[in-house]
Order: C-alpha cells, then sequence, then structure tokens
C-alpha cells in the first residue's frame, strides 16, 4: 500500500515547484479526486514506462496498462472542469497565473505530459510489483471509485507519520 500512496503522491505532485514549497499544498479530498481521476490514465502510462523493463511478462501492467489508461481516458473530459482549479491550487499562485492564461487545450495537455512524465521519473523500481498488483486490483474500478479510494487512502497517510508527500488533504 506503500507503493500507491507514493504513487498517488507523485500523481497529485503536479509542479516541479511544489518539492521546495515550506508547506504543504492542502487539497480537500473532492480537489484531490477530481485531480486523481483527471490523471489516471496520464497516471497509469507513466507508471507502464517506468515499470515495464523491470516486470515479468505476465504482469498486469504489461499485458493490461495501456487499455486501462484508455479506458479511463474516454472520460477524462468529464473531469477537467473540477480538476482544473485544483491543478491550478497544486502548481501554486506563480505558476498557476500563467498556465491560468493559456489556452484550455493547452493547460490540459501541459497538464497530461507533467503527469506522466513526472510518474515516469519519481517511481523507484523497487515498488513496480506492488503498483502492478494495486492497479489490477483497482482496475475493475470506474476512474472516480479508483480516484476517490486514492484521495482517501492519501488523507489517511496524510495524518501519519512521517508525512507522505507534500500534498496535505484538507477539510473539503
Amino acid at each position: 500500500m506503500k507503493g500507491l500512496i507514493g504513487a498517488a503522491s507523485c500523481l497529485l505532485a503536479l509542479a516541479p515547484g511544489l518539492a521546495a514549497a515550506a508547506e504543504p499544498v492542502c487539497l480537500s479530498r473532492t480537489e484531490a479526486t477530481s485531480l486523481v481521476a483527471y490523471a489516471l490514465p496520464e497516471a497509469i502510462n507513466g507508471t507502464v514506462k517506468r515499470c515495464a523493463p523491470v516486470l515479468p511478462a505476465s504482469a498486469f501492467l504489461r499485458q493490461h496498462g495501456g487499455a486501462l489508461a484508455a479506458r479511463y481516458a474516454t472520460q477524462k473530459a468529464k473531469y477537467w472542469p473540477d480538476a482544473k482549479p485544483a491543478f491550478m491550487k497544486a502548481l501554486g499562485p506563480d505558476a498557476a497565473s500563467t498556465v491560468g492564461n493559456l489556452p484550455d487545450d493547452t493547460a490540459r495537455q501541459l497538464a497530461d505530459t507533467f503527469v506522466e512524465g513526472f510518474v515516469s521519473q519519481q517511481i523507484a523500481l523497487k515498488s513496480c510489483t506492488k503498483l502492478d498488483i494495486a492497479i489490477d486490483l483497482l482496475s475493475p474500478l470506474p476512474p472516480e471509485n479508483t480516484a476517490g479510494l486514492i484521495a482517501l487512502t492519501m488523507e489517511a497517510a496524510s495524518k501519519a507519520e512521517p508525512k507522505v508527500g507534500k500534498i496535505a488533504l484538507c477539510k473539503d
């Protein structure tokens, strides 16, 4: 489960500047759920790219990761209106003012590219087997349920010591 929480933290850490932030960004569970639901396809693609070389050919991610990401992507557009404000909040005020002035399609492409690249670079290879199992277990769920479960897990983890990641969940 620690690998899943780490991947969720990576998924929500949508801006390089967040790592340097003195205070964690506070997203409500609703905001986190919207953002995760939107970003799931790219996060899954990033996980596949990172983990495929170390997973066996029979692994879920190698056999079905692309199809799962494609299935989740079909509903992605409906999550963007609620995910965009959370994305802007996660970026921080300086970056959000710049990204907020971009056309909406450009902002979405930026979010998509960043999530996939960030996730593919941040996952520890030793976590790949556990992430493969977790994603396989979550795969029957629709994206909003998967995102809700990830946000709930992050909320529980944010109360743990030591803290996981630079994004805290606050009250709705």
